[in-house]
């Protein structure tokens, strides 16, 4: 039996930037009502724990690790709250985790003095088991990979023996020849897909899903205006293949925006 799905990556909620558009994809959510929704990772944008700034004393003084945690889990329960206003049955949720949400665990590899619920730094704080139904943290230092109604998804996935991104302008492609199946990623902002039709219904594709970004990004420079924003939603997904819509950020705005 087939069913509807719906895909995004790369929200990056962060405290400088509004999360109403979780709040449209949440209305989109209602409306649609998909059986299940998956978020490859990279909600949380963490800012207060990159390794960049440490010598721009500019960049860092707005930043902080409390308000990174609650705007994250502001942005999850925007995702919910039609379901819960409404007191109706949400869609299963599936969790991955990026590598912005790894650099909690980054940052006490480093200093495990800084680890603590209460009073230090948690990969806990994200209520991932709260948020999720299903969440695939990093495996063997890099993001899982997990199949769903025979399709791989995963944050990003690694080529060569080093597991660096797969990226490039043939992305998609490189997924099928990667994964030998239907894959979906997220990580590098962009939107890719690749159709492999052969004979007697056995097909694949390659996506890559773009981001849910809400704001351009002053390190991204040129780069910014060729992110794709928004979520896909696959239809008919069964036995590896699926129909994708993509559904841009501005079509969100448009149709849920107050």
């Amino acid at each position: 039996m087939s069913k509807t799905a719906v895909v995004w990556s790369c929200g990056h909620s962060d405290p400088d930037t509004s999360n109403e558009r979780f709040s449209w994809l949440s209305r989109f959510l209602y409306e649609l009502k998909p059986d299940y929704a998956v978020d490859l990772g990279d909600g949380a944008d963490m800012r207060s724990l990159n390794s960049f700034d440490t010598r721009k004393p500019e960049a860092i003084v707005s930043q902080s690790y409390e308000r990174d945690i609650n705007h994250y889990n502001d942005s999850q329960e925007r995702i919910r709250w039609e379901f819960a206003k409404n007191r109706k049955r949400k869609p299963t949720f599936y969790g991955f985790e990026g590598n912005h949400e790894n650099r909690i665990k980054t940052a006490i590899s480093h200093d495990p003095r800084l680890e603590g619920d209460r009073f230090g730094i948690s990969f806990g704080h994200l209520n991932t088991h709260k948020w999720f139904d299903e969440y695939h943290e990093y495996e063997h230092g890099a993001p899982k990979i997990h199949d769903y109604d025979g399709v791989d998804y995963a944050h990003f996935v690694g080529a060569g023996n080093f597991g660096r991104p797969l990226s490039g302008v043939h992305h998609a492609y490189g997924l099928l020849q990667t994964r030998f199946k239907s894959c979906i990623v997220g990580h590098t902002h962009k939107r890719d897909v690749y159709f492999k039709d052969g004979v007697s219904g056995k097909a694949a594709i390659g996506l890559v899903a773009g981001c849910f970004k809400g704001a351009a990004e002053g390190w991204a420079g040129q780069a910014n205006s060729t992110w794709w924003k928004g979520c896909v939603v696959l239809h008919n997904v069964e036995d590896g293949y699926f129909e994708p819509q993509f559904i841009d950020l501005s079509t969100l705005r448009r149709l849920y925006g107050d």
